[in-house]
C-alpha cells in the first residue's frame, strides 16, 4: 500500500510540474497574465500538498486535521475546475442554421486595422461563415477601451470589408465595454433591423458557454461559430475563463 501511495504521488508531483510549465507558456507570446498566474498558483499548491501531507499527517493533531481539510478543499477545487470545463465544451458543438445573423464579439484592437490574435481569429471566423452564406447579416461589437485608438466594432467592420463582405451587411455595436453590453446592445439592433432571435455568436470556444447564457439573458437564441484559439496563450485565457465563471456564477446565484 505504501509503495503504491509513493507512486501515486510521484505522478501526482510530475503532473504538478508539467502543469506549472504549461501555465508558464504565454510568457512565449508575452500574454502572461492573470489566467496564468491562477493556474501556476493551483498547481504550485498541488504540489506542496503531495510534498507535505504525508509528513503534517504523521505529526498528528491539528497538523493532520489542517492537511486533511487542505487536501479535500483542494480536490473540490479541482472537480469544480472540471465542471465548468464540462461546460465550457458544452456549448461549442451547437452550430447554427445557414443564413443565421452573426454577431462577432469584441476584443482589444491596437489601430482601425490591426486587431489582437483573438479578436483577428474572431473575425476570420465570421468572415468564413458570412462568405459561405451570403445571405446573412452580421453585428460586430464592441466599442473602445481606455487604452484603445478607436472602437473594436470598426476595426472588425474594416477587416471584413476588407476581406470582400459587402459593407450594408455588417452593423456596427460600438457602445459596449464587456461581454454583456456586447450582446445586450446587440439585440437593439436586431431588433431594429427585424434579423429575428436566432444568432451565430463567434467567439473562442474556452469563452463560448458565459456568452451563450449571456446571450440567452439578452433575449436570443444563440448558436455557437468557435474560432481558433492560439495555442500558447490557451493557458492564460482558459485560467482567466474559470475565474469569471466562477464570479458569474457566484453571481447569478446571489442575485436569484
Amino acid at each position: 500500500m505504501k509503495g503504491f501511495r509513493k507512486v501515486l504521488r510521484a505522478v501526482g508531483c510530475v503532473l504538478c510540474v508539467g502543469g506549472m510549465a504549461y501555465f508558464l507558456l504565454p510568457l512565449l507570446r508575452g500574454g502572461f497574465g492573470l489566467g496564468a498566474v491562477f493556474g501556476l498558483c493551483v498547481c504550485l499548491l498541488g504540489l506542496l500538498l503531495l510534498v507535505c501531507f504525508g509528513k503534517l499527517s504523521r505529526r498528528g493533531g491539528w497538523r493532520k486535521l489542517l492537511a486533511r481539510v487542505a487536501a479535500v478543499c483542494y480536490c473540490l477545487g479541482l472537480c469544480w475546475a472540471g465542471y465548468l470545463t464540462a461546460l465550457m465544451l458544452s456549448a461549442t458543438a451547437n452550430t447554427p442554421p445557414a443564413g443565421t445573423p452573426v454577431v462577432v464579439l469584441g476584443a482589444r484592437v491596437y489601430s482601425a486595422e490591426r486587431m489582437s490574435v483573438s479578436l483577428s481569429n474572431r473575425v476570420d471566423k465570421a468572415y468564413e461563415y458570412l462568405a459561405e452564406n451570403p445571405g446573412a447579416l452580421c453585428i460586430v461589437t464592441g466599442g473602445q477601451g481606455k487604452d484603445e485608438p478607436c472602437p473594436e466594432a470598426v476595426t472588425e467592420k474594416n477587416a471584413l470589408v476588407g476581406m470582400g463582405i459587402q459593407e450594408e451587411r455588417i452593423f456596427v455595436e460600438d457602445q459596449s465595454h464587456n461581454t454583456r453590453e456586447n450582446l445586450q446592445f446587440a439585440q437593439e439592433i436586431a431588433q431594429e433591423q427585424g434579423m429575428g432571435e436566432e444568432i451565430a455568436v463567434v467567439t473562442q470556444g474556452f469563452h463560448m458557454y458565459r456568452a451563450t447564457q449571456l446571450a440567452k439573458a439578452a433575449g436570443f437564441t444563440p448558436y455557437s461559430l468557435v474560432a481558433e484559439t492560439e495555442p500558447l496563450l490557451f493557458p492564460e485565457y482558459y485560467g482567466r475563463e474559470l475565474l469569471s465563471l466562477t464570479k458569474w456564477q457566484v453571481e447569478h446565484l446571489l442575485l436569484d
